[in-house]
């Protein structure tokens, strides 16, 4: 039997509309890395880059980048209780800027290749400033709350 009677007339008609579509994944362009780490210092580095290895799928160096940001911070308690006091904190700003974006260019995705992919979308300009502000607070906590312990304690002056 051909014709129109093969076709179950009780279903809905084939349509783009039935069929489910994913939702994009939400990824931060370089720019918005390298604006969210310079909200958020140190941590916003580390935050921007892990969050956006984990929508990629690249555990591995969402792994590494955890352990090399902890690293950093380490370093950075080793080393800022030694600066001269009058030292700017600039350099240090720019230095993770420049280091956050090529990262973000080198490992991640450039800003055309996320608007020409269909799987990315771009995060919100507001979640980048939010989180840069959290990663901030986060950053003034893991990094000036042990060198304050420190001078608390008499073991640096």
């Amino acid at each position: 039997m051909g014709g129109w009677m093969s076709q179950d007339q009780y279903a809905a008609p084939a349509t783009t509309f039935n069929k489910a579509v994913s939702p994009a994944i939400a990824i931060y362009s370089p720019i918005q890395i390298a604006f969210g780490t310079f909200l958020g210092g140190p941590v916003g580095l580390i935050y921007f880059l892990w969050k956006n290895f984990v929508a990629l799928e690249k555990y591995t160096y969402a792994r590494r980048c955890l352990i090399l940001g902890a690293a950093l911070i380490a370093a950075l308690w080793l080393l800022l209780p030694f600066l001269p006091e009058k030292t700017s904190g600039m350099p240090f700003a720019i230095a993770y800027v420049i280091t956050a974006r090529h990262i973000a260019e080198t490992y991640q995705l450039t800003k055309p290749a996320i608007a020409e992919d269909p799987r990315y979308s771009f995060r919100s300009n507001w979640n980048v400033v939010v989180a840069g502000v959290l990663c901030l607070v986060g950053s003034v906590v893991l990094i000036v709350g042990p060198i304050l312990a420190l001078y608390m304690f008499g073991i640096v002056k």
